[in-house]
């Protein structure tokens, strides 16, 4: 009996009429369809559990990303780029950005920039754009210079192109050496490697102040060039012209048009 069922087999096999074998084959790929379909899924449903377990294990609350429609980034990291091709690291406690622009501005809560010559600069508020490779910052804003200059102001602006730091509102410059500056705005050109003090600028020297429209401090040269309404204060008197040049290496002062004095 049991080769006789074998024998029928066969035979069954190629009784299917045309249009049943086509039912048959189409049966068999939708089974197959549904196969790999249902594999698909688990795998995804598996990395969707790695990727979660892998946020919650690094301790990141899914849930403060979006706070009031706004993105939040714990320790944020951006990258500018100068005129010249060099990078500027931007940084912070914390970055917002809205929800509804996601190309727009940054703020920042307690930024810090990092600029190529390794100069820093921090404040208590800032806002970054990217698309204008632009740094606005605000409050308590300090700019180091790893040669030892030090400049505080209450806002200041960072600009790539050209290369530009504008710091406004009560300037105080510390130099390498000790002395001593203030003005009303200091623009620091990083190509050049100059300060330039604008405002009732006035110069801290070896027993006395300059004081000037316009001051420029050239890093390279170790020279403070006094320019407008120029007066130098010492003890044996007053003197005015319209420039002064000052090695802060020398403690070499020089005075140069309509130079007069009046001495104590």
């Amino acid at each position: 009996m049991t080769s006789q069922a074998h024998s029928l087999r066969p035979q069954l096999r190629q009784r299917l009429t045309p249009q049943a074998a086509r039912r048959r084959s189409i049966r068999v790929k939708a089974i197959r369809m549904i196969f790999l379909a249902g594999a698909g899924l688990s795998t995804l449903l598996l990395v969707g559990s790695v990727v979660l377990r892998g946020v919650q294990s690094a301790g990141i609350d899914t849930s403060k990303l979006v706070q009031d429609n706004q993105f939040v980034i714990e320790n944020p990291q951006f990258i500018g780029t100068t005129k010249e091709g060099k990078r500027l690291k931007v940084t912070g406690r914390r970055a917002l950005r809205s929800v509804k622009d996601p190309n727009g501005v940054v703020r920042l809560e307690k930024p810090r920039i990092e600029t190529a010559d390794e100069s820093t600069l921090t404040a208590n508020q800032g806002i970054w754009s990217q698309t204008q490779q632009k740094v606005t910052l605000e409050g308590d804003v300090v700019f180091s210079r790893k040669s030892g200059e030090k400049a505080r102001g209450a806002t200041a602006t960072w600009t790539s192109n050209p290369s530009l730091l504008t710091l406004e509102g009560g300037i105080e410059v510390t130099f390498s050496d000790g002395e001593k500056a203030i003005a009303q705005t200091l623009q620091w050109y990083e190509a050049q490697r100059q300060f330039i003090l604008i405002g009732q600028a006035m110069i801290e020297l070896k027993g006395g102040q300059a004081i000037s429209d316009r001051a420029i401090y050239d890093q390279d040269a170790k020279t403070v060039i006094g320019i407008g309404n120029t007066s130098i204060r010492s003890d044996r008197g007053l003197s005015y012209a319209d420039r002064y040049e000052y090695l802060t290496t020398t403690k070499r002062l020089t005075l140069s048009g309509n130079v007069r004095a009046k001495m104590n």
